[in-house]
Order: C-alpha cells, then structure tokens, then sequence
C-alpha cells in the first residue's frame, strides 16, 4: 500500500498544493512552524477521516477561506484508489470513495490504513488511560470498521445516560430513575461488543509488540488488558449496585469508556518503574506492532507517518526504527536530515509550500 499523489487546496497553511510521492521513503525537512506535520495531518485525514490535532473539521480550512478540498490517489495491492474529503464551514464534510459519496465515516475505515508516531503520542506509557483508549480506539477501527461504528453508538448512549443522571440529581425524581433501565441496556449491549473487539486486539498486539521490543532492546514487553466486564450480566448488575455513587458524582462510571490497559518491561510496570528511554522503546514497540498487525490482517503494510520522531529518540532506538522502514512507504518531518534514513524524495517546506529537491 501506497499513497502516489496528494492535493490540498486551503488546507491549513496551504493556499494550493499538488504532491507526487516515492512509493518507499518521503522527507519533509524544514523548520518549525512551515506546515511539516500539515501534510501528515492531511494524509492521516483520509485514513480515519479525521485529525489527530483537533476535533474540529473547520479548524482545517486555510485562514480567511470558507472551505478545504483534499485528493489523494493511493494503490493497494489490487488497484489504484481515489479519495476526496471537502470541508465547508457549517456543513457536514463530504468524503467520497473513488467517486461515491459514504455516509458514515466508518465506511472509510480500512480503505487507506497509516500508522502515526508523533512526539504527543511518546506519553501514551506515562500519560493517563485516556491516551491509551484512544490507541486502542484508532487501531480497531482500522482493523474491524464495525468497531468504530459500535463505539459512536457507544458514545452516544453514554451522553444521553450522563444527562439522565444529571437530571435525577438534580430533581431526585424516581420516575426518572426508572427510564435509566432503557440506556443502560443499550450502555451494556454496545459496550459488551466494544470490550470483545479489545480483548481480541490487545492479545494479538500483545504478541507482536513483545517480539517487536525484544529485538530492538533485549527486554521483555507485556500489555495487561482486562475487560471491565466478561457478561452482559455483570455489566448490568454494577450499573445498578453503582448507582448510587454515580449520583453522587453526576455521571457513568463503569464500562469501556473508563478502561485502560498495563505495560510492562521485565514485569515491572513502566509508566511507574521504566526510565524515559524504556518508555520510548515501548511506544515504538506497539507503533510497529500496529503495522504488523495491519499486515497480517491486510496483506500489505500500513503507509507510517513520523511526526519529527527521530529527534524524539536516541542514536540506538532512531537506528532500531529507521531499519524497520524499508519494505514500507513512510512519511517523515524533521528539522535536520538523518543519516539513518534510507534514500527517497526530499521535499523542504516553507511557508506552506512544499518543494521538490
């Protein structure tokens, strides 16, 4: 899988930009600030449809404009594809798949798969299980399409649950406790198969990232991920005996939108116990383990995107990394050339134009 040509027109600090792309190695050297991560930020944009910066699709569009249009045209191992993402201020953005409209983003899942390493993500051993859900959230999607779909859904009946409650709190009423029973059947039956599709990703990331850190560090990686709740049963039975606590607090407090999972380096926990550098090695460890997972799900290697990363990480762990690259298409921003990357295009940025070398 490849991306061959990318088009931005009034997308962030790009007015109109054409790009043709080497199908293995791509750098964007220049300094901070001139639209570098832009371009990863467009690529990444039509994998899942959505930033990685921001939640907000208008955001995008280029100061002073009303809108943004993107076209990419990737190959997988089958044939050539297009993909065209317009955004217009206050209007809901259209995505379009060699040619046809889709109607829910989790129909483009699967379609361009990337992973990304990014500085922010080097906090996703140390940080909070937020960051953690989210990988795990970003990473099913592209495996199991359904599984973000379910996870809206999730979502959806979560806020609405959290405003019930909010609601008997402050009224007391318990007719209103009554109605709770509606949400959480729906709370418990998408949350169940949210849970199924961890369980099964965290096991075989699991396996893959502990080879992958072997090799690059000697040590032994190991990802502890239990679901909150193994039946419907149980699920539904802490939603009752809980509630009270929830009233108090004003919102859900049990399900997979309050789950996290454990690393490990040599049995001791690494957020608490592993110096900066192990925490790194395991941050690249489950990046790569991603796009192996990817591979055996696919056939064909996920595009990388590397967010300045390699100045993020020492000599050994820049080297461990830049060797995992050829075989694949990747995407690198940096400041300075490294001269552990292998040969591809060079393209320096500057004030959001990106030149051929």
């Amino acid at each position: 899988m490849y991306v061959k040509s990318l088009h931005l027109k009034n997308f962030r600090n790009y007015d109109e930009q054409s790009l043709t792309f080497d199908e293995k190695t791509n750098v964007f050297q220049g300094n901070n600030a001139q639209g570098k991560t832009n371009l990863l930020e467009a690529l990444y944009l039509f994998s899942m449809g959505k930033s990685f910066r921001t939640h907000t699709d208008t955001e995008l569009i280029r100061f002073g404009e009303d809108y943004l249009k993107a076209e990419l045209l990737f190959c997988d191992k089958n044939r050539e594809h297009t993909l065209e993402i317009i955004v217009l201020k206050e209007r809901k953005k259209q995505i379009k798949i060699n040619g046809v409209t889709i109607s829910r983003l989790s129909e483009l899942m699967g379609h361009l798969n990337v992973v990304l390493f990014y500085p922010e993500e080097l906090g996703l051993v140390k940080e909070g299980p937020g960051v953690r859900r989210r990988f795990m959230d970003v990473a099913i999607s592209q495996l199991r399409p359904g599984y973000y779909h379910t996870l809206g859904r999730y979502h959806r009946v979560l806020d609405q649950r959290n405003k019930l409650i909010k609601k008997i709190k402050l009224s007391g009423s318990d007719a209103l406790v009554d109605t709770l029973s509606v949400w959480n059947e729906q709370l418990v039956s998408y949350g169940i198969e949210l849970m199924g599709y961890r369980q099964e990703f965290m096991k075989r990331l699991g396996i893959l990232a502990e080879k992958a850190h072997f090799e690059a560090s000697g040590e032994k990686l190991t990802l502890d991920y239990k679901p909150w709740f193994e039946t419907k049963e149980a699920f539904l039975e802490k939603l009752a005996s809980g509630l009270p606590r929830e009233l108090e607090q004003g919102y859900t407090l049990y399900g997979p939108h309050r789950e996290d999972f454990g690393i490990y380096i040599n049995g001791a926990e690494a957020k608490v116990f592993g110096s900066q550098g192990q925490q790194r090695s395991a941050v690249v460890s489950l990046k790569l383990a991603q796009a192996d997972l990817l591979f055996e799900e696919y056939g064909e290697y996920p595009v990388l995107l590397l967010d300045d990363i390699m100045s993020e990480l020492d000599q050994n762990r820049r080297a461990y990394l830049a060797g995992k690259i050829p075989g694949k298409q990747v995407f690198i921003t940096c400041t300075e050339l490294d001269s552990a990357l292998p040969e591809g295009k060079l393209f320096t940025v500057s004030k959001g134009r990106a030149v051929l070398q």
